[in-house]
């Protein structure tokens, strides 16, 4: 309403007409803001059931696919062995991991 009466305004070369059609647009954008953002935070009973169900339903897909039934890694702090990790073929390391660190002996 506020646009429309701020273009006839200034098409008919009425300035009460665009000045109230600007007032109004200037007022309304603040509380279209508001609402917008209140209404964003809102979620319905119906709407947390719908997530709740979807992050299930993924989850089990997840499962069916094998994606969640990878090997637990070993405890943090001990490697699983002591040799060196296993690198696919595809892969360059530009930076070769030595697991074993040499021994410190004294001097």
């Amino acid at each position: 309403m506020g646009l429309s009466a701020g273009v006839l305004g200034l098409l008919g070369d009425n300035d009460e007409l665009w000045q109230a059609g600007l007032f109004i647009v200037l007022t309304a954008v603040p509380l279209t803001v508001i609402r917008t953002v209140r209404n964003s935070q809102l979620a319905t009973a119906h709407q947390l059931a719908e997530a709740d169900r979807a992050g299930y339903l993924r989850a089990l897909d997840h499962v069916a696919r094998g994606l969640l039934d990878a090997p637990a890694p070993p405890t943090p702090g001990s490697r699983a062995d002591d040799r060196a990790e296993q690198v696919p073929g595809n892969v360059i390391t530009l930076r070769p991991h030595h697991w074993k660190q040499p021994g410190r002996k004294a001097q």
